[in-house]
């Protein structure tokens, strides 16, 4: 499948000039910090600098017509483009530059772009298994580390370990957060110790050949209170009925509503303080979200999303449970293989 040229032939466009890092390295599967791809009716070119061009040949070779070059290049290739299409997901230089370039004949196709990568490939699906697998396995390994006095950024520090170590990245910042920095749902990890009675949230990803996995466990260490046991379940709940409920039609908001009603009957709704999930892909954060306000966002087959309800009491605790899922034949289907029984180390 050609992608290029099916975003070429649905917008309609005679040229497309794509600048954000994602997008290129989407359409193309190469890594640079530093290149564009510009697709005319009769082919594709990937522009880089010289420090890229020779390894950039080797792996595009049939591809893209490889070329080292910069705006003017690109303004060359399209001079005879009266409309030209652009990604708008980029930085006010890059569009000040496209725009001083090109003018009116831009185009925004950024959501374009955006419907084709919600749709996985199976090699994208794959890519997806393959860093899900290894944040299954760091998950495993560091719970043998949890111990009273460890610290979360030791725990967060043995993860990104665990995932360099068997060829991943990290697909974003580890977070690991103790007791009460729990309550925080992007918690910044610190040097606060690990003791009796804590709940122990983990959020952590890896990214495999480009593409990023996301995973959440909230585990007990020691004694737990009745009310923390109940939040436990409660999420677990939320989270697991949500996703048996995921269906190809339904909308965004349709699935967030289905957990936040449970919360809500527990009385934690107030407590619920951030979306149901969201797509992952190249970037951990893809559209489409399953939000309150994804009113017209529709779940489709190919979709690789997260389902992460929570629940986060200030000064006390939180307790939130994630597994990305692939929704395949209408069905979501789980790609973590760690249990979401409650663990009390």
């Amino acid at each position: 499948m050609n992608v290029c040229r099916e975003i070429y032939d649905k917008v309609g466009l005679d040229a497309i000039v794509i600048c954000s890092h994602s997008n290129t390295f989407y359409l193309s599967g190469f890594e640079s910090s530093n290149c564009q791809i510009v697709i005319t009716k009769d082919c594709q070119y990937f522009i880089t600098d010289k420090r890229y061009v020779n390894e950039a040949v080797l792996v595009l070779k049939g591809k893209f017509e490889v070329i080292a070059g910069d705006m003017k290049t690109i303004a060359t290739l399209c001079s005879n483009a009266k409309t030209i299409g652009w990604d708008s997901d980029v930085t006010y230089n890059t569009y000040k530059e496209l725009y001083d370039t090109f003018g009116d004949k831009l185009h925004d196709i950024q959501s374009e772009i955006e419907c084709f990568r919600m749709i996985k490939s199976q090699q994208e699906i794959d890519n997806i298994i393959k860093a899900q697998s290894i944040t299954d396995l760091a998950f495993n390994e560091v719970l043998k580390d949890l111990k009273e006095g460890v610290s979360e950024i030791e725990i967060a520090a043995k993860i990104e370990y665990i995932f360099l170590k068997n060829g991943a990245e990290l697909a974003f910042d580890s977070i690991v957060a103790f007791g009460e920095n729990g309550a925080s749902p992007h918690a910044h990890r610190t040097f606060r110790k690990l003791k009796d009675g804590d709940f122990v949230t983990m959020d952590i990803g890896a990214k495999w050949n480009g593409y990023c996995s996301d995973m959440t466990r909230t585990v007990g260490f020691g004694n737990l209170s009745e009310e923390q046991v109940l939040v436990y379940n409660v999420v677990q709940d939320a989270q697991q009925t949500a996703q048996d409920a995921l269906r190809v039609g339904m909308t965004g908001a349709e699935a967030d509503s289905i957990a936040r009603e449970i919360i809500s009957k527990y009385g934690y709704g107030e407590y619920f303080t951030h979306s149901l999930g969201h797509s992952v892909g190249v970037d951990i954060h893809e559209k489409m979200t399953l939000s309150p306000t994804s009113t017209k966002d529709i779940i489709k087959n190919g979709m690789v999303m997260t389902v992460e309800p929570g629940i986060y009491i200030p000064n006390k605790f939180g307790v939130r449970i994630e597994d990305t899922v692939l929704i395949k034949d209408n069905v979501a289907t789980s790609l973590a293989k760690i249990d979401k029984k409650l663990i009390i180390l």
